[in-house]
């Protein structure tokens, strides 16, 4: 019985995470501000906030956008001659 517990948990936060990673930027920083604003309420527990706030700094970060590309960094160097002529 207990087994079927953890891998139904298992598959309910692989779900949850697939589907935060595949939202939408926007809406993803949409919801990261709620729940930020939700566990900072008065009252809630210290580690409610700082798992919010956690979550809320991690959607703002960016993580393998299309800028973080090399290809986009600017134009290459061209190599340095080292032929010794």
């Amino acid at each position: 019985m207990w087994q079927a517990i953890v891998v139904g948990l298992v598959v309910l936060v692989a779900t949850l995470y697939a589907t935060w990673t595949l939202l939408p930027a926007a809406l993803r920083l949409r919801l990261a501000a709620r729940l930020g604003a939700w566990g900072r309420r008065p009252g809630r527990a210290a580690w409610l906030a700082g798992a919010a706030g956690a979550v809320e700094r991690a959607a703002r970060a960016r993580h393998g956008a299309c800028s973080d590309c090399s290809a986009v960094q600017g134009s290459p160097r061209a190599p340095d001659d080292h032929s010794g002529r």
